[in-house]
């Protein structure tokens, strides 16, 4: 056998090696490559006081759910991200990269060993800084053990006699078990005071009587899988003067009696910012194929589209919301030159994992575009997570087993070079 035959089969064996071990697996250790993983993807919701059900803040946490984390991990069930990552990448992405899934298998295949932290008791660097000021319900509300849902509007007033610029906000649920999502507007009159606590099905059709002309009707909201949010400096969103904090909020049927005292936290913004934040909504009013309603055992896509902008906008975050029927979600921009900017897409939707997508950078939607959205809905027996069994009729509603469809954008008035910011920077 020649010597240069022999050197070939040394090289594909190293190669073979080097492949079957790419990321050196005898070296790679929890402290040094796995904790940053964990920290940055799962530990905003897996830590003490948080809403997932158990801790991955430490070595000890992870080793013992192992078997879980390998198989979650591996059928990317966890960590939860559904948008579409060929549709649209995002700035608060949490999807795992082929490298980081890769790492986390190849680690445990290891035996996951633990290595040494870099500094003597090393934590979770994922922290939220202190807030400027926590406001919260007025009182502690008592949730009924009835088994049935609840939908109350809290009034909490700031006593704020000036505006409040801030560079950040974060909605706290208390009782993590039974709180849904929320969804937080504001009232300059002081008229929704008197409805503090009251039942939506109650007093929503007072309220809708009173005609009240809320400052915003959709100032920033909560839902599983939201963490606060945070702007960069000359950037903020603005809490009028005199404003009180109305939150609708929901609750999951409960057993037993319980509190929840929810609250919402403030982060200051350095100064008047030079740009404010501000909120566009699309709701079932938008639909161009109504009425917005369900037949049973039918699957239906409804359309939205907005009229013409007459401004440019840099849009900063995109939220859509909908209910159990919920089948999938889509929206993207049309330009008067006919580009098609894609904005969001949800192929699979989950009631119970929602969130705010902010974008990469500010996405320049220029004057004369109009956004359009389309959602499926499964109506049919088909669908596990139908309420009604078999299909009932369902129409629009804020109980869960009614439906809605709500697209919402946070934007600036578009500046020249905005799409070129490095708008988060490495800090945000």
């Amino acid at each position: 056998m020649s010597g240069s035959h022999h050197l070939n089969i040394f090289l594909v064996w190293v190669f073979l090696m080097v492949g079957n071990n790419a990321f050196g697996s005898d070296s790679l250790t929890y402290f040094i490559d796995i904790k940053p993983i964990i920290d940055e993807n799962c530990t905003g919701c897996h830590r003490k006081d948080q809403t997932a059900p158990f801790s991955l803040e430490s070595y000890e946490d992870v080793k013992k759910r192992i078997s879980m984390i390998e198989m979650v991990v591996e059928s990317k069930y966890m960590p939860p991200w559904h948008a579409d990552t060929l549709f649209r990448t995002f700035h608060n992405q949490r999807a795992l990269s082929e490298q980081s899934l890769n790492k986390i298998l190849t680690w445990i295949k290891s035996g996951a060993p633990e290595g040494l932290p870099e500094k003597k008791g090393a934590v979770n660097v994922l922290k939220w800084p202190s807030p400027d000021k926590i406001v919260a319900f007025q009182k502690p509300f008592i949730i009924p053990g009835d088994n049935k849902e609840q939908y109350r509007f809290f009034v909490i007033p700031v006593d704020n006699p000036s505006p409040i610029y801030l560079r950040g906000v974060g909605f706290v649920p208390k009782n993590k078990t039974l709180a849904h999502h929320s969804r937080i507007m504001i009232d300059t009159t002081k008229r929704i005071r008197p409805f503090d606590a009251a039942s939506v099905w109650q007093a929503g059709p007072q309220l809708e009587k009173m005609n009240i002309p809320l400052a915003n009707s959709f100032w920033t909201g909560w839902v599983p899988g939201n963490f606060p949010l945070f702007y960069p400096d000359g950037v903020a969103k603005v809490l009028p003067a005199n404003a009180d904090l109305v939150v609708n909020m929901h609750y999951a049927p409960s057993a037993k009696e319980e509190f929840d005292q929810s609250e919402i936290h403030l982060y200051y913004a350095k100064g008047k910012p030079r740009r404010i934040i501000e909120t566009l909504v699309f709701d079932e009013t938008w639909v161009t194929n109504k009425p917005f309603e369900f037949q049973p055992d039918t699957v239906i896509t409804f359309y939205m589209r907005s009229p013409v902008l007459p401004v440019d906008l840099s849009l900063l975050s995109v939220l859509p919301h909908m209910h159990l029927l919920g089948k999938s979600f889509k929206s993207f921009a049309i330009t008067p030159d006919g580009d098609m900017i894609p904005l969001i897409h949800i192929p699979e939707w989950d009631f119970n994992w929602q969130q705010t997508y902010q974008f990469n950078h500010l996405l320049k939607i220029p004057r004369g575009s109009v956004i359009y959205a389309e959602a499926t809905f499964d109506n049919s027996k088909n669908n596990p997570k139908n309420p009604y069994f078999p299909p009932a009729k369902v129409k629009y509603g804020w109980g869960t087993k009614d439906e809605m469809m709500n697209l919402i954008f946070e934007y600036l008035l578009y500046e020249p070079g905005d799409e070129y910011l490095d708008f988060y920077g490495a800090e945000n």
